[in-house]
């Protein structure tokens, strides 16, 4: 099976529990949303948002909460978590939905104001991360953002090691998660590329976007942005 095929297959199978999970297996979950929150400020005026990797639509809507009147495209390759998002969404004209592998679906040019991601990039090969990052620089409006809330894999071995281990022994110890959620987790882990901070810094830079930053740390979860002048 492709690794398309494998991350449709994983994350159809979660998408009933995903958001529950999530703030279960994400030590930092109200720092690392509410930072990337914080970071879409520095846009002058928020009228159209784009969701990579959108998943049951978890940060849109606080995207979502923030910016009432925006219009908010999201885009996962998962049918089935898609769905939750319409579902969370119903009734909302503002919301356009994407079946799509967002590593090779076309991007309109100076489109949205902010693109946003959470947890979906490190998915990706890192050729395809940097074709992506060129594709975001190019759908941003003038003073436009990329927010990305996302997993890094450590700059060294010791460093890779100290990350993966401390996120095991946070979901081993949760008492909110069954032995199947945890053992489903690990499994899904298996599919990441993580790609060092340093090193999509830079591809940031190299794609065309300004001021490529890293503006959160909790071991390998990270909140990094850029801009486009």
């Amino acid at each position: 099976m492709e690794t398309y095929q494998k991350i449709q297959h994983q994350f159809n199978a979660v998408s009933e529990k995903y958001d529950r999970q999530r703030r279960f297996l994400i030590p930092c979950f109200d720092d690392f949303y509410g930072i990337a929150l914080s970071l879409s400020e520095e846009v002058t005026s928020v009228k159209n948002i784009l969701d990579i990797g959108a998943g049951t639509g978890l940060m849109s809507a606080f995207f979502k909460e923030k910016y009432p009147d925006a219009k908010i495209t999201l885009i996962d390759i998962s049918a089935d978590m898609l769905k939750k998002a319409e579902e969370r969404f119903d009734g909302n004209d503002n919301m356009r939905f994407l079946n799509a592998d967002f590593a090779t679906v076309e991007l309109p040019d100076g489109d949205y104001d902010l693109v946003v991601s959470g947890l979906a990039i490190h998915h990706l090969s890192n050729e395809l991360k940097k074709q992506l990052f060129g594709k975001i620089a190019k759908t941003l409006k003038t003073g436009g953002w990329f927010i990305n809330a996302d997993q890094v894999l450590g700059a060294n071995d010791t460093a890779e090691k100290i990350y993966t281990e401390h996120w095991r022994t946070h979901v081993l110890k949760s008492t909110h998660l069954d032995d199947q959620e945890k053992q489903s987790a690990f499994e899904r882990i298996k599919l990441d590329i993580m790609a060092p901070l340093k090193d999509q810094l830079a591809w940031i830079e190299n794609a065309g976007m300004s001021n490529a930053n890293c503006y959160y740390q909790y071991y390998n979860f990270v909140v990094f942005a850029a801009n486009r002048l």
